[in-house]
C-alpha cells in the first residue's frame, strides 16, 4: 500500500508540472523524459523523500504508463505501449531493423494516406493492422501524446488500481474467485455469509487453532474426544452434527457427502441449487452450517437453550429465510415501467438530423459505424458506412460521429439534431472527456467539427428510434475495410427508410 500511496506522487509529478512542489523537485533532481530514465537511477546525495518517490515510480507508475495518441512526435510506435495493452515490439512477428526500433509513431504516418503499412506490416499480425486502422494522429487540434494509466479503463490514475496492479500474481493457480463469489450470493443472511467466508479462510477458533496458539492445553474435540477439533470436524463429522446431515443429505449423496475435504466440501454444497422442498439446497446447507457452529458454541460455553427438533427447525428456517428473500426480491423486480411506442422523429423546421451508431463483435472486436443524414421530411440526404477495423464499441460510435459531422459539414448544414444510441458518448461529447482517456483523441477531433460555426445539438435517443443508422453500420461488416459513402439510401436499408418516413413505431418497456 505504501508504493501504491508513493506511486501516485509520482504520477502527479509526471502530470502536475506546474505547481510549485513539482517545479521543485524536477529542477533539484533534473527530472526529464519517460523515455530517458537515467534520472531515475538511484544516487548517494538522494535525499529519503526522493529515493521513496523514485520507488513509486519505478515499481509502481512505469510498468503501468501508456500514451494517448496526439501528434505522435513522442511516443515510440515499436517500444512503448500505446495501440495495445504490451509494446508492439512484444507483438512482432518478425526481426525490426535497428532503424526502425526507436521509430516515433509520427514516422509511420503520412498525411493524407495514412500509416506506412510497407514499413510496418512486415512485422505485426493482421491483428495490430486492423487495430492501426482505428486510430488515427491528431493533425488537427494541435494536442501533443499524453500520459495515461494503464490501469483503469478511463486512464486516469487510482491508488486502488496501483495496489492492485503491485499486488498482482500472474502465476497460475487455482482461481478462488468462483469460490467466493458463491460464498456471497447464497440466498442467506448477512451474518450467515460471513461466517462462510470466515469458514472458506479457514480461520474459525476450533480447538485445534486455539492449541496451535498456546490458548488451550488439548486440541480434542470437548464434545466427542474422538479427536482433533478442526473445522471440518465441527461441521461435518463430529457425532453431534453427523447425525443430523445423515437425515438431511439424500443417501444416494452421503458417501461422496462426507468423504471430500473441507473447500470440496463447501463449494460442491454452496453451487448446488437443486431445490429440496421448495428450497435451494444451497440455502439449506448454509443455514445448517452456521447453526452447526452455532450449537457448538453453545454447548462448550453455555448459554444456548435445547432444541427439541433441529432437523425440522434448519428446514423451517431454511424455508423462512428463501421465502423472504422472494419477497424482497419480487418488490425490487416491481420497478413501474410501461411500455412506449418509439420511433424516428422528423427534426424541427430548419434542422437536419443526423442518426449514427457503431458496433463492435468483441468490445474489442470487429467494429463498424453507420450514420444517416436526412431533411425535415425524412428524405436520405447523405449517408455512411464505415468498417473500421478492431476497436471498442464506444470507440466505433465515435468514429460514426466523427464522419456524420463532417458528412453534414461537407453539405453545408447550419443546423444540425445529432442523435446517438449510446449515452456514454453521449456523456463524452457533452461533459468532455479527460485528457488521459484513450478516446480522448477522437472526441478532441469531434469537438473540432462541433466548435464550428454551426449549431448542433446532441441527444440521446433509444435504439428503436435509431434503426436506419444500425442497418448501415450492420452493413458495413460486409464492405471492405474504409469509409463508404452513399448518396442514395442502400437497397438493404430502403425499408427502414420508408418505415421511418411514414412515422412507423415500435414498442419498448421503458423505466418511469
Amino acid at each position: 500500500m505504501n508504493k501504491a500511496l508513493l506511486a501516485k506522487i509520482g504520477w502527479r509529478l509526471l502530470n502536475d508540472k506546474t505547481s510549485l512542489w513539482a517545479r521543485v523537485l524536477r529542477s533539484k533532481y533534473r527530472v526529464g523524459d519517460v523515455h530517458d530514465q537515467s534520472w531515475l537511477v538511484v544516487k548517494s546525495n538522494w535525499s529519503s523523500t526522493w529515493r521513496s518517490i523514485g520507488i513509486g515510480l519505478r515499481e509502481g507508475v512505469l510498468p503501468g504508463l501508456r500514451f494517448v495518441l496526439g501528434d505522435g512526435k513522442e511516443i515510440r510506435f515499436w517500444r512503448d505501449k500505446w495501440l495495445t495493452k504490451a509494446p508492439l515490439m512484444e507483438l512482432e512477428q518478425g526481426i525490426i531493423p535497428e532503424e526502425l526500433a526507436d521509430a516515433r509513431v509520427r514516422d509511420m504516418w503520412r498525411e493524407g494516406s495514412g500509416w506506412l503499412l510497407p514499413r510496418i506490416m512486415p512485422y505485426v499480425t493482421e491483428t495490430v493492422r486492423l487495430q492501426l486502422a482505428a486510430v488515427v494522429l491528431d493533425n488537427v487540434t494541435g494536442a501533443t501524446d499524453r500520459l495515461s494509466w494503464g490501469e483503469t479503463a478511463d486512464g486516469n490514475f487510482t491508488v486502488k488500481s496501483a495496489y492492485a496492479a503491485l499486488t498482482r500474481d500472474d502465476s497460475q493457480k487455482q482461481s478462488m474467485g468462483g469460490f467466493f463469489e458463491k460464498v456471497w450470493k447464497t440466498v442467506v443472511p448477512e451474518r450467515v455469509r460471513l461466517f462462510h467466508w470466515l469458514t472458506v479462510h479457514q480461520v474459525l477458533m476450533t480447538n485445534k487453532e486455539r492449541y496451535r496458539r498456546h490458548m488451550s492445553d488439548t486440541s480434542l474435540c470437548p464434545v466427542c474426544s474422538s479427536g482433533e477439533e478442526t473445522i471440518l470436524h465441527v461441521l461435518r463429522d463430529c457425532p453431534s452434527i453427523s447425525g443430523i446431515w445423515q437425515r438431511i443429505v439424500p443417501a444416494s449423496q452421503r458417501i461422496m457427502f462426507f468423504q471430500k475435504s473441507l473447500l470440496e466440501w463447501l463449494y460442491g454444497n454452496l453451487k448446488d441449487e437443486t431445490e429440496r422442498d421448495g428450497v435451494p439446497w444451497s440455502t439449506l446447507f448454509a443455514m445448517a452450517l452456521w447453526w452447526a457452529w452455532k450449537w457448538r458454541c453453545g454447548e462448550v460455553f453455555g448459554g444456548m437453550g435445547r432444541c427439541r427438533d433441529r432437523i425440522k427447525f434448519i428446514r423451517q428456517l431454511a424455508k423462512d429465510v428463501y421465502e423472504a428473500h422472494m419477497v424482497i426480491l419480487g418488490e425490487k423486480r416491481t420497478v413501474a415501467r410501461e411500455v412506449r411506442l418509439v420511433g424516428w422523429k422528423l427534426p424541427a423546421v430548419g434542422w437536419m438530423k443526423l442518426n449514427m451508431d457503431g458496433a463492435s463483435h468483441g468490445n474489442p472486436g470487429l467494429a463498424t459505424a453507420g450514420g444517416v443524414l436526412r431533411d425535415g421530411e425524412g428524405n436520405w440526404k447523405g449517408g455512411f458506412a464505415l468498417n473500421i477495423g478492431i476497436c471498442s464499441a464506444p470507440l466505433a460510435e465515435l468514429w460514426g460521429v466523427y464522419y456524420g459531422l463532417y458528412i453534414a459539414w461537407e453539405r453545408g448544414v447550419t443546423r444540425l439534431e445529432l442523435e446517438v444510441d449510446s449515452e456514454i458518448v453521449v456523456g463524452f461529447l457533452r461533459t468532455g472527456i479527460s485528457d488521459a482517456h484513450p478516446l480522448s483523441f477522437l472526441v478532441r477531433l469531434c469537438y473540432g467539427f462541433i466548435s464550428r460555426d454551426w449549431i448542433v445539438r446532441i441527444s440521446h435517443v433509444y435504439r428503436e428510434a435509431n434503426r436506419l443508422a444500425d442497418g448501415l453500420a450492420n452493413y458495413a461488416f460486409t464492405l471492405p475495410l474504409g469509409f463508404h459513402s452513399f448518396d442514395v439510401s442502400p437497397e438493404v436499408v430502403r425499408s427502414i427508410l420508408l418505415e421511418d418516413i411514414s412515422g412507423s413505431k415500435r414498442p419498448r418497456s421503458v423505466r418511469l
